[in-house]
């Protein structure tokens, strides 16, 4: 739950390219063994679990999916993110822009959202609509904000200098 909390609250978090090219496999070992886990606890208790046929099939169908996003996002976003709040400073990481013209939604309005990021971690909010006409798809953009090098909080994001 550690890594959605920012998120609920507002706070854009970004992990860098480097850690997820790290920890990548590692975190699809650990979504796959949460879906797995929470498909055998669903199955183990379908006959405690209040409602009907189809409301304990449709919860158990759904569980692994739920594990494995849970069970990777924990590898991938809790370890640079506690870093980052425990042993962060200012630090500027580069990302690659994969769309710049998204509406959004009311949590996140005017997104940026990044290339090969994890799903609820892929995007930068509040951006201007200026820079967000100035940027397209594959723009390179620099992110600032408190972290490490393994990932930050958002404060700015800006094109990149050649």
């Amino acid at each position: 739950m550690m890594p959605i909390l920012p998120v609920m609250l507002g706070y854009n978090f970004l992990p860098s390219y480097e850690w997820m090219s790290t920890a990548n496999v590692l975190g699809l070992a650990n979504g796959l063994f949460f879906a797995v886990a929470l498909l055998w606890v669903g199955w183990r208790a379908k006959d405690r679990l209040p409602g009907g046929t189809l409301k304990k099939t449709v919860g158990i169908m759904a569980a692994p999916l739920f594990g494995y996003f849970m069970g990777k996002n924990v590898v991938l976003i809790a370890p640079p993110m506690i870093l980052a709040l425990v042993a962060g400073h200012h630090v500027e990481i580069s990302f690659t822009v994969a769309r710049a013209d998204a509406y959004g939604t009311s949590r996140c309005r005017s997104p940026v959202e990044l290339r090969d990021l994890p799903f609820l971690f892929n995007r930068v909010c509040r951006v201007s609509g200026q820079f967000r006409k100035d940027v397209s798809q594959g723009t390179e953009v620099e992110v600032t904000g408190h972290g490490t090098e393994l990932g930050l909080f958002v404060e700015d994001i800006r094109q990149a200098t050649k």
